[in-house]
């Protein structure tokens, strides 16, 4: 019998603790028996939100958390993920399609997820994001 493993994951807002959080997927994955191809582009999505939040909400500040939220209804996977920043408008991120955007080296994470994932949600202070990924 498999052992439950936690839905919340907590990491400082270091880079490198995404090592955890694969880890942390990798044992929901397991327990929940989800097939190994919706593991890429979940952590994907998944990635691109901590990312997002270690370097844009908590502005890389080590004493700052970054909680990570994970629910599985059978294959339906739920995410929200949460930083102690001040949050943002999501209408003021640049569209990284437009031809002014297509060079830069970033902003393209938001787009990723909104292009992989469903119910794509930002609370209202902008600090927290929620998506959902159907794994059939």
């Amino acid at each position: 019998m498999k052992n439950k493993p936690t839905n919340i994951l907590v990491i400082k807002s270091i880079s490198t603790e995404i090592n955890n959080v694969e880890k942390f997927v990798k044992a929901i994955f397991n327990y929940h028996n989800i097939p190994k191809s919706c593991f890429n582009p979940v952590f994907l999505c998944i990635s691109e939100a901590m990312t997002n939040s270690i370097v844009h909400g908590n502005k890389e500040d080590h004493q700052k958390t970054v909680e990570l939220n994970i629910d599985c209804k059978s294959h339906l996977i739920q995410v929200r993920v949460t930083d102690e920043g001040e949050g943002f408008d999501i209408e003021k991120v640049p569209d990284p399609t437009h031809t002014d955007n297509l060079l830069k080296e970033t902003g393209r994470g938001l787009h990723i997820i909104k292009s992989i994932a469903q119910n794509v949600k930002f609370n209202s202070k902008g600090n927290s994001l929620s998506f959902e990924i159907s794994c059939d």
